[in-house]
């Protein structure tokens, strides 16, 4: 009848184990690396929208530039043609 009672103790010692290693991966490694995943995940928050406002910037400085390109094609034109007047 000590067979099956050793057996319970080893098994209740060895839950003992499990349950205690099973906090201390819990406060020494899952706790921390919670914490960093979650402060990560803030600055990804955080940059995505500076990018975002970078970006919006830049569609604006394309669009002014795009007129700029549209009044210069149109001086160039104007400047040749003046210049071939000029030559007639």
């Amino acid at each position: 009848m000590a067979f099956p009672h050793d057996i319970v103790g080893w098994i209740a010692v060895g839950s003992t184990v499990v349950t205690v290693l099973t906090a201390v991966v819990k406060v020494w490694i899952v706790n921390p690396l919670s914490t960093q995943i979650r402060e990560l995940n803030g600055n990804f928050g955080a940059l995505n929208t500076a990018l975002s406002k970078s970006q919006t910037e830049i569609d604006e400085l394309s669009k002014h530039l795009s007129q700029h390109d549209v009044t210069l094609a149109t001086h160039g034109e104007q400047i040749h043609t003046l210049f071939n007047k000029n030559d007639k």
